[in-house]
């Protein structure tokens, strides 16, 4: 997506009007349209195809994206509050900056995504796939991230107060100058950690 851009490439610009009426009429290919600053909150676009897309700054609270693809896409600045991202793909796309209190992503696959300095907040993870994902300085506090695969993640100054690890596959993970407080672990892989000046207290073992 980025090497378009650079070479000039021009994505198609739509508002949110134009975008819920083509939805409506069967069209869920949207890969590589400029999205940025709409709103389309409240909506439901299962299945929706935002490969590439430029979403940054948009607005998709309260929203139904189940089963989209939202791969390489540009999520900048977007705000996801309790957004239905459940079984989603969004691999390798950047969502820094994201305001996704409560959003779920359960089931998702958000393969090496850029998701540093984002707010998630009590939001959902379960079983998702976060291989290789950046989460440096992300507020993870009270998340569910039971059964999630962090295997070579970057968790470095997140904060993790709260969450539910059981199950969570923390293998090569990065938590160097996490605060790791009041965590529940319970069969946890915790292989080849960086817990240099992590803060660990009152973990629970359930």
């Amino acid at each position: 997506m980025y090497n378009l851009y650079l070479q000039g490439y021009r994505p198609e610009i739509m508002d949110a009007h134009q975008l819920l009426e083509k939805y409506k009429l069967g069209e869920r290919d949207f890969s590589l349209t400029n999205l940025e600053r709409i709103n389309l909150s409240e909506v439901n676009l299962p299945g929706v195809k935002f490969w590439g897309a430029n979403l940054a700054n948009t607005d998709l609270s309260v929203s139904v994206l189940r089963e989209a693809n939202l791969s390489e896409s540009l999520l900048t600045g977007a705000t996801l509050w309790r957004t239905d991202l459940r079984k989603a793909t969004i691999v390798k796309s950047q969502l820094s900056h994201v305001i996704a209190i409560r959003a779920q992503f359960d089931y998702a696959n958000l393969r090496q995504a850029f998701i540093a300095y984002t707010d998630l907040r009590l939001a959902c993870l379960q079983q998702a796939d976060l291989r290789e994902v950046d989460l440096k300085k992300a507020n993870l506090s009270y998340a569910n991230l039971s059964d999630a695969d962090l295997t070579g993640a970057n968790l470095e100054q997140a904060n993790l107060t709260g969450a539910n690890l059981t199950g969570t596959n923390l293998t090569g993970t990065c938590l160097r100058g996490a605060i790791c407080e009041r965590v529940r672990i319970s069969q946890t892989v915790l292989s080849d950690i960086d817990f240099r000046e992590t803060k660990l207290a009152d973990i629970k073992v359930i």
